[in-house]
């Protein structure tokens, strides 16, 4: 554990900084912002796109960085990208190699679009069925239906894949995906339904922030991490405090350095409260 004063905290979205209803709340936004006056740069880290992210930028009042796409780029608040690690064209046909032969499918994150197919909406449809809503902003989203548009696409700066399909269909896939070596890879399940998110090799959240900590002349100890799913590893390893949440699984609690309270009952706030806003206390 760091015993460094904070300056850069990174802040994990769903199921870190946004409860389960996917709204930051007002205790988050207040010391978020209490911690920024005090000279704390925040940034959002998140699998996201940074248009998926944006808004909850806003509603935290705002934020001086974001690193999206599970650290594959980093972009300002005034829109400055200043890190990017992207998928190569070889990586996106091989992708589209291996989903063709195990029937599953793409979608696929731009620099300012995300391409996605049927199944990935099927995907979205049964989520909104077992919600009601989905919170996300489909404005920026593109849809693909012919494997000659799919394969267009290793053309274009792409930073993320996510993959939908069956779930033993994307096991076989992600097999196959890792015996290539050439990408990370983390399976996750949202409301039941199994998706598998994919950048380049190298790319994660850890690398992008202690990228950030060095481009603000930080060392790592003076930074904060709060996150709670697979995804946030490296980036509860990478920083001098990693902060799991109550409400992540026990393999991430027990590799982080301290554990605060669920997202629901403003874990992120008592973090902050008491390692940056009140640390002697």
């Amino acid at each position: 554990m760091t015993s460094s004063p904070i300056k850069l905290i990174g802040l994990d979205l769903d199921g870190t900084l946004l409860g389960t209803d996917s709204q930051v709340h007002e205790p988050e936004r207040h010391a978020l912002q209490q911690a920024r006056q005090a000279g704390v740069a925040a940034a959002l880290c998140t699998g996201r796109s940074t248009l998926d992210s944006a808004s909850h930028a806003k509603a935290a009042g705002g934020v001086d960085w974001i690193i999206t796409e599970n650290g594959a780029r980093i972009t300002s608040a005034a829109g400055e990208t200043i890190y990017r690690h992207t998928m190569t064209p070889e990586h996106i046909d091989i992708l589209l190699t291996l989903c063709g032969k195990h029937g599953v499918e793409p979608s696929f994150y731009g620099e300012h679009t995300i391409w996605y197919g049927a199944k990935c909406k099927a995907f979205f449809d049964e989520i909104t069925r077992a919600r009601g809503h989905v919170a996300i902003d489909f404005s920026h989203y593109r849809y693909v239906d012919a494997p000659e548009q799919w394969r267009a696409l290793s053309g274009e700066t792409i930073f993320k894949a996510i993959v939908y399909g069956d779930a033993r269909d994307l096991d076989a896939w992600l097999t196959d995906m890792q015996e290539t070596g050439l990408y990370e890879a983390e399976a996750s399940v949202f409301c039941g339904l199994k998706n598998i998110e994919i950048n380049a090799k190298g790319t994660d959240k850890g690398t992008a922030l202690l990228e950030l900590a060095k481009h603000l002349g930080l060392t790592a100890g003076q930074v904060m991490a709060c996150g709670d799913s697979d995804n946030d590893r490296t980036m509860l390893q990478a920083a001098g405090l990693g902060v799991a949440m109550a409400n992540a699984p026990e393999h991430i609690r027990a590799l982080a350095d301290v554990t605060t309270d669920t997202n629901d009952n403003h874990g992120v706030s008592r973090a902050i409260e008491r390692y940056i806003l009140q640390p002697g206390a």
